[in-house]
């Protein structure tokens, strides 16, 4: 849905250029930030990211390029501190699509979600954490597998993943507080 929004932004115009997430080539799970001013460019950001990525240093370089009305795709932290930036940017128009975030970990400790869920983690090409408090896997072979949440295995992953607001302080980034 979040992908639709924002090509039909580009198709009617009402946007240059739209700032989001792609796949990194050598890591689907990766997120790295990119610049789409094509709607057809948008199907190459479909599908759920999981790591830190600077989403926010393509702001400049979009405006360089002459972008005067902008889409920013972001999780909660990336919006925050993009309003805090807003009225400095000098954008004529600037559309914020927001996307929830209920983990913060590296793409690394990603993948080791990954393997605690499926045999083969390489083959898994989609996840999502579902309403109906499931997580659906797809694979590579066309299997699907859902899991129920209180069945993943919270008790082997590092603080990080899921992290407890009343919990241990964390050395690792976090979202901006509200």
């Amino acid at each position: 849905m979040t992908t639709r929004l924002a090509e039909r932004l580009l198709e009617t115009g009402a946007v240059d250029a739209v700032l989001t997430m792609a796949a990194d080539p050598a890591d689907r799970w990766r997120p790295v930030p990119v610049l789409v001013t094509k709607p057809e460019g948008m199907a190459a950001c479909r599908g759920m990211r999981m790591g830190y990525a600077p989403l926010l240093a393509l702001l400049q370089p979009a405006r360089a390029a002459g972008h005067r009305r902008l889409a920013v795709i972001g999780i909660p932290c990336q919006v925050y501190a993009l309003r805090a930036l807003e009225a400095e940017l000098g954008f004529e128009r600037l559309f914020v699509i927001g996307t929830p975030c209920s983990d913060n970990t590296t793409t690394e400790r990603f993948h080791e979600f990954l393997a605690l869920l499926a045999e083969d983690p390489a083959t898994i090409t989609y996840l999502e954490f579902r309403a109906d408090y499931h997580v659906e896997l797809r694979f590579t072979d066309g299997r699907v597998k859902t899991i129920p949440f209180l069945q993943l295995p919270i008790s082997k992953l590092p603080p990080d993943f899921f992290p407890s607001p009343a919990g241990p302080a964390s050395t690792t980034p976090t979202c901006w507080p509200t």
